[in-house]
């Protein structure tokens, strides 16, 4: 196990990605700051893990394969600047890409938002649902091989009837966009977080009963650099209550 405290006031922190650097494999840690750590993956007698949590400053850790007693770790806050008077137009490819600028994102015409009013009102939809009529989302077709689409790497999987981007090469034609949960990238070995197919019961990890804000990026508009993901596609980002 793993515990992570604030540096501050020793609070523990819920919500901190506890991320293995060599597989990618995570878990978050809960209200009692803890998680477990069981699926790190050693390479000799080491394991490198990264802890992550907005607001806060990553952090960096190597665990033994012989140590067999909890970690206990803090976390430093992140440095604030002051704040600074500019005239600068907005941009949002330099966007911090953190919720509290949810709504100043939601002005710009390269993003579709998708707010808590509009989930609140559905709340047995699913986010297939809500995400068809964003800009540059339709449902993967099913008919030939030519209207089948494949992702790349590790996403690579066919969209017919799931929601999907148009990629930005050809082939593939169509290609599920990369999901972020809070910020972070959606591991896509663990599947989507949300349901892909319209119409459907809400079965997926996320649906508007615990989800207030969604943003939907083509793959051809300028998003902020958190949200990049795999540059041929788009990207959605998740934002939980």
């Amino acid at each position: 196990m793993i515990g992570v405290y604030d540096s501050r006031t020793g609070d523990p922190l819920p919500g901190v990605e506890v991320r293995d650097m060599f597989s990618g494999t995570y878990a978050v840690t809960t209200a009692t700051g803890t998680a477990p750590i069981g699926f790190v993956d050693f390479h000799g007698e080491a394991g490198l893990i990264q802890l992550r949590k907005l607001g806060y400053a990553a952090k960096q850790i190597v665990v033994s394969r012989g140590d067999t007693v909890s970690i206990t770790e803090v976390l430093e806050p992140a440095v604030e600047l002051a704040p600074v008077v500019t005239n600068e137009r907005y941009r949002i490819d330099r966007d911090a890409g953190r919720w509290e600028g949810f709504d100043q994102r939601c002005h710009s015409k390269d993003v579709t938002c998708i707010r808590s009013d509009a989930l609140d009102a559905k709340p047995g939809a699913n986010i297939a649902d809500f995400l068809v009529r964003a800009d540059g989302v339709m449902v993967g077709a099913c008919g030939g091989a030519g209207g089948l689409g494949l992702t790349r790497g590790a996403q690579r999987s066919t969209q017919c009837g799931k929601i999907a981007m148009h990629s930005v090469v050809i082939p593939p034609a169509y290609c599920q966009p990369t999901f972020f949960v809070n910020g972070f990238e959606w591991d896509s070995h663990m599947g989507a977080p949300v349901d892909l197919a319209p119409n459907r019961p809400a079965e997926g990890p996320y649906t508007p009963t615990n989800v207030k804000g969604v943003e939907v990026y083509p793959p051809d508009k300028p998003r902020p650099l958190r949200f990049q993901g795999d540059p041929l596609c788009g990207a959605v980002v998740i934002w939980t209550k």
